[in-house]
């Protein structure tokens, strides 16, 4: 196998990876879709239940007497105050807070919920690109290879190993002499 066909070979290899890590990205992707689709459908029901709290809470505020149940006949108004409006009160406080932060922590699940499956998104595409980039890469290599048989047809096969392994040789004594170089400049500072 010549190092063009491993190449190639390696490519091909990266392009299954990048599909299978693709394919993982969809998976994340449809399932965060998923739930911030259950969320948002979440936030629509408790919605006008919100709404109706801050009603509650303005009609409250304007008048609390109208809300409260009637005191007995033989009740005192201390009596009513302790056994009836002020526990009557404290149910419907705990009642719109826990509704109120219920709604809050939904909220915040639905945003967070919304960014991770941006960021899975933004990450599926980033691997579309790279696969059509390697895709692209691969077809050149394809062609390079294609070229590369036809020179070996025309010139012979012996002849374009001797010319590849002394372009080798070239290229390695080109890097040896720049390292020297480098050396040799980093010894005279």
């Amino acid at each position: 196998m010549s190092t063009h066909d491993k190449h190639l070979s390696v490519l091909d290899f990266k392009k299954e990876q990048r599909a299978k890590e693709i394919a993982e990205l969809e998976a994340v992707k449809a399932k965060k879709q998923g739930q911030v689709e259950q969320q948002e459908q979440r936030l629509k029901e408790l919605a006008p239940a919100v709404r109706n709290m801050e009603q509650l809470a303005a009609q409250f505020s304007d008048d609390p007497e109208r809300i409260l149940p009637e005191p007995g006949p033989l009740e005192s108004a201390k009596s009513y105050r302790e056994k009836k409006a002020k526990p009557l009160l404290a149910q419907i406080v705990k009642v719109l807070r826990s509704l109120y932060r219920a709604y809050v922590e939904l909220k915040r699940k639905y945003e967070r919920l919304q960014g991770d499956y941006g960021r899975a998104r933004e990450g599926n595409e980033r691997l579309s690109d790279r696969l059509q980039e390697t895709k692209l890469e691969n077809k050149a290599l394809r062609g390079a290879v294609a070229d590369f048989e036809r020179v070996k047809r025309a010139f012979g096969p012996e002849e374009v190993e001797r010319a590849v392994e002394d372009a080798k040789r070239r290229e390695a004594q080109e890097r040896e002499q720049k390292k020297a170089k480098r050396r040799f400049r980093r010894g005279a500072r």
